[in-house]
């Protein structure tokens, strides 16, 4: 685990000390496997990791909330503990450190969650139940015996083996939520199987040991270009492995051989200081194609829906979606849903690009604290399908080929987050002719075009004097993205599309990979 340093090691004693101290059942996820009595096992407190290591979730059960308080002031105590932003009712977040301002290496986030029935299903807890069922599914479909998962996701339910196996993975906390996922699951199997019936493939990995977590650990050896002896054009290195591959899972044909292959081509004597992704690609679509290492893209299938298994990113009609091409959009057919910048009656922080009923953009701000803008997609047609967030690095990119005066970076330090900066910026800061341009260019793109500047601005000022200073500075970026895209709309429909496709990783610069959804 990347950040599993001796202080890590520290804090896991400490926390296993407490709980023993309280009489609490505690397991911990070593090796992508519990190893202690979990809560799905009558346990009381689970303790996992983020896929790269960088937080300590602690799962409990809500009978054990005043006990786990009780830790947690502990921890506080002992390790210079500061609660950290986003914290909840349900989600109460901690970094612990050896000493005040320590360095990351000597620091630890932890992330105690009460586990109460009914909330949402973590998405670790999803990936898990279908590596567990792909994984039953190999065994079921080679020489393995007593394992039937049968001809729909009923008869997978019945099966004792099979549904006491997802219970685990689900614990009890989110037992009653098993259900809405079978169907899922038995349809990403069938898919799966209809093409990769008579490969021979490793089990499937979820945790420390998958390829997920290999490519995480090699973020940092994986470059988008190496850059020149120009200043302006330096190496650009991956920021994270969600930017470049949506495989939640692999199905590998002797995982530790391709492990080894893959250590040589991005980090061996010729690459000492990393690898092209475009190279890289390369390899692993000819792993894909010679059905040696399939990276698989999930995605919750709605109860009635027929599954699609799609692969992305090996050849040049893959490199484009072909329901999004055969559309043939033209920019009278783009929607764009955009008043919630101005209208007073929303406090939303979202806007919207709509692609006929197909597909949509969601550009997103955070009501909550001052963040930066994300780029969501959704595939309308296919039960609102999240189609994941565009890398920003390439949307930013992209924007710059719509003209050489595009000044929008995405980021939130150049905007207001009070009344005052608003009005009388710092010098960093974006001032009120700016906004006011913008306003104008954009208003063309707005349904209710008959308010004014002095409406919006008004709106805007009492927001932060409302204490809706996040909201206010979303508006506010989401305004500038628009008018630095709308103001030329050189690229046109093309323009549109293209982030469209980042959001769902269609494109050179992205990994093969198999989606079933």
């Amino acid at each position: 685990m990347k950040t599993k340093t001796n202080f890590r090691k520290t804090v896991e004693k400490t926390l296993s000390d407490l709980g023993s101290q309280k009489q609490l059942k505690m397991a911990f996820e070593k090796d992508g496997k519990m190893v202690g009595t979990s809560i799905s096992e009558g346990g009381d407190v689970d303790v996992l990791y983020s896929p790269m290591g960088e937080v300590m979730y602690i799962d409990f059960t809500e009978s054990i909330s005043t006990k786990m308080d009780i830790i947690k002031k502990s921890l506080e105590a002992l390790y210079n503990g500061e609660k950290l932003s986003g914290s909840s009712s349900k989600s109460y977040r901690l970094k612990l450190s050896k000493y005040e301002n320590a360095p990351k290496i000597d620091r630890d986030v932890l992330n105690f969650r009460v586990l109460k029935s009914g909330a949402r299903t973590p998405t670790a807890i999803q990936e898990r139940g279908s590596a567990f069922i792909l994984s039953v599914a190999l065994k079921t479909n080679s020489a393995y015996k007593g394992i039937d998962l049968g001809k729909n996701h009923i008869a997978l339910e019945k099966n004792k083996y099979v549904y006491d196996g997802l219970k685990k993975i689900f614990t009890p906390a989110y037992e009653d939520r098993l259900k809405d996922w079978t169907y899922t699951y038995y349809q990403q199997q069938k898919e799966f199987l209809k093409k990769y019936e008579n490969s021979q493939w490793s089990e499937f990995e979820y945790g420390n040991n998958s390829f997920v977590k290999f490519f995480e650990d090699h973020v940092k050896n994986l470059y988008v270009t190496f850059g020149s002896s120009d200043p302006d054009k330096p190496a650009q290195r991956l920021q994270k492995y969600e930017q470049w591959n949506p495989s939640d899972i692999y199905a590998a044909f002797k995982m530790a051989d391709i492990k080894r292959e893959l250590d040589n081509i991005i980090q061996g004597k010729e690459n000492t200081k990393g690898i092209n992704l475009f190279r890289l690609n390369q390899y692993l679509i000819k792993l894909l194609k010679d059905k040696r290492l399939v990276g698989i893209s999930l995605k919750k299938i709605k109860e009635g829906d027929d599954a699609e298994l799609v692969l992305r990113n090996i050849n040049a009609e893959s490199y484009m979606d072909a329901k999004v091409e055969t559309q043939q959009y033209k920019m009278s057919d783009i929607n764009f849903d955009i008043d919630g910048i101005h209208d007073e009656k929303r406090k939303t922080v979202s806007t919207y690009i709509k692609f006929g009923d197909g597909y949509q953009i969601d550009v997103k701000g955070s009501s909550s604290k001052f963040n930066n803008l994300a780029f969501g997609t959704l595939i309308k047609a296919k039960s609102a399908a999240q189609g994941g967030n565009a890398p920003i690095n390439l949307v930013i990119r992209l924007m710059k080929k719509n003209g050489s005066d595009i000044k929008f970076q995405n980021d939130n330090t150049q905007y207001p987050r009070t009344d005052d900066e608003f009005f009388e910026p710092t010098s960093s800061m974006y001032e009120i002719k700016d906004y006011k341009k913008w306003f104008e260019v954009v208003k063309k793109h707005f349904t209710n075009k008959t308010v004014s500047y002095r409406d919006f601005e008004s709106y805007i000022a009492a927001l932060y004097e409302d204490g809706y200073g996040a909201i206010a500075q979303s508006k506010l970026m989401q305004l500038h993205f628009y008018y630095d895209s709308l103001k030329k709309n050189s690229l046109g429909v093309d323009y549109w599309l293209k982030i469209l496709y980042l959001g769902m990783k269609v494109g050179k610069i992205f990994a093969p990979h198999a989606k079933i959804y």
